[in-house]
């Protein structure tokens, strides 16, 4: 399928049966939550108009609060099993909402060195590109600091991304944005680089642009360049310059992490209020899937350099 001239027959061929169930439900949800918010408030203000209490007031409100969340759950959950699972197959993927990237996954791509205290995903999307299996999947990392009065700290927020590289790499070797350099220069950046103590040596290479935008470490410096050959060093910038955010990637064992910081929910059922048929909503969803499948084809990961050893 394409984006543009096959998703309008996608849409009424396939969307619109289940979104026309799922209104139903969804009205049904909304005339229960204005049913019982009128009722409640009601209540609470003929309190007020007597002087007894605010108290009922309150709890009316917090209640009525959490039912619209208990509602709109229940909802969402049909929302993404039904319609968002049906624009991941129409692109060879499947979907499971209550799973995401695993911690041990995020953990083996050491692409952040703090260890979380937090850890939430959702939206996991697997298949096959071609020849490259590929995973991915939203999750938000935090850690935590102070005392009594702690504070959350967001590690990463955004899409976390595995692709099979059909490599067993013998180091680690990553790709990380270069802060320093865009905040101190090329030559203070470089001295606060090395001190970066937390990964491997720095590897330099001859692509400014390259290390204009990126910081590489790696643990064999011959094969932290072999792997980033000219090419792959702009198709990198090419994907940095195509989501238009951090990315950061690390070459491990057989696969490739990439990290793109995106702090936007990309599968949000709709407002209970709202109609659930929205054309524009679900065309941004599907070309949310697609540009992280692009992923494979901006870093031509199916051309077959190495062989599996």
């Amino acid at each position: 399928m394409t984006p543009i001239t096959d998703f309008q027959s996608f849409y009424q061929t396939n969307l619109k049966p289940k979104l026309a169930e799922l209104e139903t439900i969804r009205i049904s949800y909304a005339k229960k939550i204005k049913l019982y918010g009128l009722i409640g408030i009601g209540a609470g203000l003929a309190f007020l108009v007597f002087k007894i209490s605010v108290w009922p007031l309150i709890l009316i409100v917090v209640a009525i609060f959490f039912l619209y969340r208990y509602y709109a759950k229940r909802f969402g959950n049909s929302y993404k099993t039904q319609i968002i699972a049906l624009l991941a197959q129409a692109q060879d993927l499947q979907y499971d909402h209550e799973s995401s990237i695993s911690r041990s996954a995020y953990d083996q791509s050491k692409i952040f060195v703090r260890t979380p205290d937090r850890f939430w995903g959702e939206d996991l999307l697997t298949g096959k590109v071609d020849k490259t299996g590929i995973w991915f999947s939203e999750l938000h990392t935090q850690y935590k600091s102070g005392g009594k009065n702690k504070s959350w700290h967001t590690i990463f927020r955004g899409i976390f991304f595995i692709a099979d590289f059909n490599k067993n790499f013998i180091g680690e070797t990553y790709v990380l944005p270069d802060v320093s350099e865009n905040i101190f220069g090329s030559g203070l950046g470089g001295f606060f680089q090395k001190l970066n103590i937390a990964r491997p040596q720095l590897v330099k290479l001859e692509d400014v642009e390259f290390e204009k935008a990126f910081a590489i470490y790696g643990t064999d410096q011959v094969e932290a360049r072999y792997i980033l050959s000219p090419a792959l060093m702009q198709r990198i910038l090419s994907l940095k310059e195509k989501f238009n955010t951090a990315v950061a990637l690390s070459f491990i064992g057989s696969h490739v992490y990439i990290a793109l910081s995106i702090s936007k929910n990309l599968f949000e059922a709709p407002w209970l209020f709202s109609s659930v048929d929205n054309y524009k909503q679900l065309e941004e969803y599907y070309n949310d899937i697609a540009m992280c499948t692009d992923i494979v084809t901006i870093l031509d990961l199916n051309t077959r350099i190495w062989m599996k050893e």
